[in-house]
């Protein structure tokens, strides 16, 4: 499968625009925009870095899930992926748009488009980084000190005086083949990770953040999930990976109706490779995807409305 073909099938774009710092009344609330409840009201403020990544900011903290802004060429002329592509970090974008010091980077699996750009913040601030025991080793072998690493593999409640992290078990979506790139997993330290096949999956993992009783999950890193492990969560907001769905039985409805969030927003549903700083980019993902979740809560009778996030826009919650 071509991953730069995130979704499959078309839908016009969804109107509206979302709150970014000021109130929007509920009479113009649309499907692709924050509903009258987040209002700033929670001092969260997030936004998306484009594919999987995202920034979350409160109370003067900050937290990194997935950062990836490099967006490596990594497909050919004719279109086809290059397993072999060479690694490397774009650090003047990482340097210009996470310029200040993220506390925590969540890593929600191992693959380049999630766990490229984390050792290099972690390093350049000092920042403690989650993720499973594969994670943990390809971390190391990139540098990244042991102590600056917390271990986990889902069940994890931590407390981070001020907002808690909870780790949920999760999956990795699959191809129209039920393949999936880069398996496997390292039960120990491997040399330095030189093309993006080296970043193997070693498991996928959810996040919950909770910021005094305003909560946001984090299904962002694979369009897949263990229902049982994030059934009845009832989160804020979900973010919502939006690709590579097709073989998943009833996707988007079986997330909606285990969580019910009040608001849910697509993610890594952009074609990964135009550049940050390219003028072609476009401000937002695949319409389909916050379509396809519009359509499913409406179907499903549930009041979650449906945010359609611009690339580096901050929303306020």
């Amino acid at each position: 499968m071509n991953r730069r073909q995130v979704l499959v099938g078309s839908a016009a774009a969804l109107a509206g625009s979302a709150l970014a710092g000021s109130a929007m009344p509920a009479s113009a609330v649309q499907a692709s925009a924050v509903p009258e409840f987040a209002e700033g009201r929670s001092g969260v403020r997030m936004r998306w870095l484009g594919v999987a990544g995202w920034e979350l900011t409160f109370a003067g903290r900050r937290v990194v899930i997935d950062p990836y802004l490099t967006r490596l060429p990594v497909f050919d002329q004719a279109g086809k992926f290059i397993e072999n592509h060479p690694l490397r970090v774009r650090t003047d974008l990482v340097d210009r748009h996470l310029a200040e010091k993220p506390e925590l980077v969540l890593v929600t699996h191992g693959h380049y488009d999630h766990m490229l750009e984390a050792p290099y913040l972690v390093q350049k601030h000092g920042s403690r980084v989650i993720g499973s025991e594969t994670h943990r080793n390809l971390l190391l072998a990139q540098g990244v000190p042991k102590a600056n690493v917390t271990l986990a593999g889902g069940g994890e409640h931590l407390d981070f005086h001020g907002f808690t992290v909870q780790v949920f078990r999760s999956l990795h979506s699959v191809f129209k083949d039920y393949s999936t790139f880069a398996p496997g997993t390292l039960t120990g330290v491997p040399q330095r990770p030189e093309t993006i096949s080296d970043l193997v999956e070693g498991g996928t993992l959810a996040y919950l953040v909770d910021v005094g009783g305003f909560s946001v999950l984090f299904l962002s890193g694979a369009a897949n999930f263990v229902e049982r492990e994030v059934a009845g969560l009832r989160p804020d907001v979900l973010v919502l990976a939006m690709s590579g769905h097709a073989n998943v039985f009833d996707y988007t409805a079986r997330a909606l109706r285990a969580t019910r969030p009040r608001v849910v927003v697509p993610s890594h549903h952009d074609d990964m490779v135009t550049q940050l700083d390219d003028p072609a980019l476009p401000p937002r993902g695949n319409p389909a995807a916050a379509a396809e979740l519009a359509e499913t809560a409406k179907r499903l009778g549930l009041a979650t409305r449906v945010l359609d996030p611009e690339v580096l826009r901050w929303y306020e919650f």
